[in-house]
């Protein structure tokens, strides 16, 4: 049984960017430890709905978080909630009787068994809160870049103690390194918790607004690498280490208005459900669609399938494999299938050309993003393609597993090193990289296909054992 297990995640790093050059340290680590080369992100692949997920091992049909941006009108009527706003996410809570996840996370998990969990985050306000929601009334540690308002009550003396942090940048080095001197020093060096998470901003905030290829970008991976290089030095060999990215990124190459261009196409949409719509919008990774009469949802699907710039589409399931609006998949075989779910998510088109910096993947955005910067949330392979890797004296050495993998992965297996129960769970144990090493199962791939428009749309996905993983959406 494990005495410590530490997560650190790079927020949106590409595994074919864990280079000796640009991470070094996690090269040397990844070497002597596990790594899964086939782990996947959840759809869709953007970062709340994967730390969700990251925390509570379940996809978005469990845990509730099903996009970055949604609709939820009982917790916010007159516009679309973001998962990134702390004041969002209390009134989602609130709007849930208390619960802002529709299943237990990791901190409420180890609380339960008697188990410390400590959180230092440099994401948005809204990923250090689902990084630990219950923080405060568990009397765990969440300390977060963003100040003493979205850090428990007993991080809040850290700001005093070390300073208040750097400003944010890009690349964001200063702010990551000032909370790894936290990490280090107060975390892992005084409060000793069996469970402890760091996150890493970088590459992911560098990538969007510089692009994935770019000097800046690659400096976020270098500054993010060093600081994993800290932390390691500080471990003993019995602790063990599990590094994780929420998701890849592919390079914006074009970008559009869809709410113009619906218009244009004869829809009254915008972003809420007033006098002047018929059509509401979320524009998240995917765009998600709310409907006054559903009436309108046959026309838009059909109109949709026409469209160049539009990919996979997902509304309420049909049958097994179609959902209810023509042309559409099942919601269900993206895992989203949720009450807080819009009636129609779709994709934009992508493909896997090069970028102007030689990387593949390229996509159509509507985001309030720079052209060619790096974005996320669809189904393209790089986009579901993380990083998760292992290391420690319970896992194998140099070891590569041939089986999928993916970020529903992580607390099973974290409560298995600890000891305590690990089903129930949408992930599984990795116990093919364990010390002793087992089958998972038989892997078992299944593509599924729709025609849309005049073109046959695939979704490809992968069953590990009882748990299915994500491996692209194509025919855009």
């Amino acid at each position: 049984m494990a005495t410590r297990v530490i997560l650190f995640v790079f927020d949106g790093l590409r595994p074919d960017m864990v280079t000796p050059e640009l991470a070094p340290n996690l090269v040397r680590f990844a070497d002597g430890g596990s790594r899964f080369p086939m782990s996947r992100a959840v759809f869709p692949t953007e970062t709340r709905v994967n730390v969700a997920s990251l925390v509570t091992g379940c996809h978005p049909a469990r845990h509730g978080i099903v996009a970055n941006v949604f609709h939820a009108t009982d917790a916010i009527p007159g516009r679309p909630l973001s998962t990134g706003k702390a004041e969002d996410l209390d009134a989602l809570a609130a709007a849930s009787g208390g619960r802002m996840l529709g299943v237990p996370s990791l901190g409420e998990i180890l609380a339960k068994a008697g188990k410390s969990y400590a959180v230092v985050s440099t994401g948005t306000p809204g990923n250090a809160i689902l990084l630990n929601h219950e923080a405060g009334t568990l009397g765990q540690i969440r300390w977060s870049t963003h100040g003493r308002h979205l850090s428990s009550p007993g991080a809040r003396p850290l700001f005093e103690r070390f300073g208040e942090p750097p400003e944010a940048g890009l690349p964001n080095t200063p702010r990551i390194d000032h909370a790894m001197t936290i990490f280090i020093e107060h975390v892992l060096g005084e409060l000793a918790p069996e469970v402890a998470l760091f996150w890493s901003s970088d590459p992911d905030s560098t990538y969007h607004y510089r692009g994935i290829g770019s000097p800046e970008a690659k400096a976020s991976i270098q500054g993010a690498d060093a600081a994993f290089g800290r932390m390691l030095e500080k471990l003993d060999p019995e602790t063990q280490v599990i590094v994780v990215s929420d998701h890849g990124h592919i390079t914006g190459r074009e970008k559009l208005s869809t709410i113009d261009l619906m218009r244009t196409g004869g829809f009254r949409a915008g972003t809420a459900l007033d006098t002047g719509t018929d059509i509401a919008l979320a524009l998240s990774g995917p765009i998600g669609v709310t409907f006054r009469d559903r009436a309108e949802a046959a026309r838009l699907g059909a109109w949709l399938a026409e469209q160049p710039w539009c990919g996979l589409m997902f509304s309420n399931a049909r049958n097994e494999i179609e959902g209810e609006i023509q042309g559409s998949f099942a919601m269900p075989l993206a895992n989203v299938a949720h009450a807080r779910a819009p009636h129609l998510f779709f994709t934009l088109a992508d493909d896997d050309e090069l970028d102007a910096n030689g990387l593949p993947g390229t996509c159509v955005m509507d985001a309030n993003l720079p052209l060619h910067g790096g974005t996320h949330g669809g189904l393209h392979p790089r986009e579901l393609n993380n990083v998760l890797i292992c290391g420690g004296d319970a896992f194998r050495e140099r070891y590569g597993s041939p089986f999928a993998a993916g970020i529903v992965d992580v607390v099973p297996t974290v409560l298995h090193l600890m000891g305590l129960p690990a089903a129930g769970f949408d992930g599984r144990v990795l116990i093919e990289a364990m010390s002793r090493g087992a089958s998972p199962g038989e892997p078992r791939r299944l593509i599924h296909e729709v025609e849309a428009g005049g073109k046959i749309r695939r979704l490809d996905r992968q069953r590990t054992g009882s748990t299915y993983y994500l491996d692209g959406g194509f025919g855009a």
